[in-house]
């Protein structure tokens, strides 16, 4: 695809470049027999099958996943949005909310549910916290642990 593109931007600057003449129609016929050599060039291969092994992986296309980079990734999250979350408390006036989120397994960004651990809290307060944290979380599940 390259070469196409090489080929025929090459004959666009000759066809700039080139002079009127007596010569300037062969010249032409000369390109145009290259142009169609480049386009055509490709084509056995195309038919054998072997074209399209230039794009596949040696595992037969399967794409791997870096773990590592995953796993990253995910932790990065996760601390992001349990900061953002005791920050979003606290700017309401809750600093010392305790809470654990537990996260979809599946989907690193997906939070499943909030669980505050403070059980001194009067209803006013949990009604309080709780649509604090759900605004921040979304649908995810919100709940007051009981001990």
């Amino acid at each position: 695809m390259i070469g196409i593109v090489g080929v025929v931007s090459l004959g666009v600057l000759i066809e700039i470049v080139l002079p009127e003449g007596e010569n300037t129609k062969y010249i032409r016929g000369i390109f145009s027999i290259i142009v169609i050599f480049v386009i055509v060039a490709p084509l056995p291969k195309m038919m054998k099958g072997d074209f399209f092994k230039d794009f596949v992986t040696d595992d037969g296309g399967n794409i791997q996943i870096d773990e590592d980079y995953y796993q990253s990734l995910k932790d990065s999250i996760h601390k992001s949005v349990t900061e953002g979350l005791q920050e979003k408390l606290s700017s309401n006036g809750y600093d010392n909310i305790i809470f654990e989120i537990t996260f979809d397994e599946d989907y690193a960004y997906t939070i499943r549910k909030v669980v505050v651990k403070n059980s001194d809290l009067t209803d006013d307060e949990w009604k309080k916290i709780r649509s604090i944290i759900t605004e921040y979380v979304g649908r995810a599940t919100v709940e007051k642990e009981d001990t």
